[in-house]
């Protein structure tokens, strides 16, 4: 019986150390919800544009399918080069570049970039669920990338509203 109350102790012991380590020495990972950003009227072009850098790289998850740079096997176009890609796709199409943008985020399906798959969800609908002016913001940000930013908030708004109405969004 001895034998078995050393046992008890020594694993006691081990389990209370382990359980002081992961408290006192390791440090502890705390996990906020994202930071609720107020995008309204007066907003200048270079804070949409960081807004939308913002959810591109975090809430939008982006970056699980579009690289930042060109890479070989790439599942979507890359960031980097985006807004030169949209901007040629619109001229090709000719449609306005604005509305192409927008058109890309809430009805990827509509347009697809050649040599790549219809993988994106609309960025306005679960699991992504964008507000309107997250996805003003975002379509700033993609512009930046390779073109002239001619995207502004409040204006642009009515842009997004019209191809929503369009492609049934």
């Amino acid at each position: 019986m001895s034998g078995v109350i050393r046992l008890v102790i020594v694993v006691l012991a081990i389990n209370g150390f382990f359980t002081y380590i992961g408290l006192f020495l390791l440090p502890q990972a705390e996990s906020h919800p994202p930071k609720e950003v107020k995008i309204e009227e007066g907003i200048t072009v270079e804070e949409l544009i960081e807004i939308g850098k913002n959810i591109v790289f975090g809430k939008g998850q982006c970056m699980v399918c579009h690289p930042v740079k060109e890479e070989t096997g790439m599942r979507a176009p890359a960031i980097s080069t985006i807004g030169a890609l949209m901007e040629r796709e619109a001229k090709e199409r000719g449609i306005p570049f604005e509305e192409h943008v927008f058109e890309a985020l809430v009805a990827p399906g509509n347009y697809v970039s050649e040599g790549f798959a219809n993988i994106m969800p609309p960025v306005h609908k679960p699991p992504i669920g964008l507000t309107k002016e997250e996805i003003v913001a975002v379509a700033a940000y993609l512009q930046s990338n390779g073109s002239k930013v001619t995207i502004t908030f409040p204006e642009s708004l009515k842009i997004l509203e019209e191809v929503l109405k369009k492609t049934g969004g």
